[in-house]
């Protein structure tokens, strides 16, 4: 598969329909989902999976919209943007039934046209800005008035 079908599969079918069974296809055993594991989630495919059904769980009325993907060999990034209701407790916010949207940029490093390892910057409103950021090492969570979790 190539590296932008890859991407737009992960986004519109696991992520935007909930197709978690596509993540055995898509990435390589021992991945690592950095996102994921900046919350504590556990390693390998089961913390990818973990982080998109927590994802789906706490964004009701889901919408995803895949507005760009760049791919070289073994890299892929894609801007991607999203609208909901926040259902459940996410990025450390109570349910609220309200509108969320945010902006992601989601960054898979490759090894044998898999994913191997998974960065993103997202960027939510709550409407206060919470802004995730796995891009670049040591940042983690952050949001206004708090600190960071490391």
């Amino acid at each position: 598969m190539k590296p932008e079908t890859l991407m737009r599969t992960y986004l519109e079918e696991v992520v935007a329909r909930g197709r978690l069974e596509l993540i055995e296809d898509l990435s390589n055993a021992d991945m690592v989902d950095e996102a994921n594991q900046a919350v504590g989630g556990p390693p390998g495919r089961a913390g990818l999976a973990a982080h998109v059904k927590g994802f789906r769980r706490n964004i009701g009325s889901l919408e995803v919209t895949v507005e760009r993907i760049v791919a070289g060999d073994s890299s892929v990034v894609a801007w991607w943007s999203f609208t909901g209701l926040l259902t459940g407790a996410w990025l450390g916010r109570p349910p609220t039934g309200k509108p969320i949207r945010g902006s992601v940029f989601s960054f898979f490093d490759l090894v044998d046209g898999r994913i191997d390892r998974y960065r993103l910057f997202l960027h939510a409103e709550f409407p206060e800005s919470v802004v995730l950021d796995t891009s670049r090492p040591n940042l983690g969570l952050t949001w206004p008035s708090r600190p960071a979790l490391r």
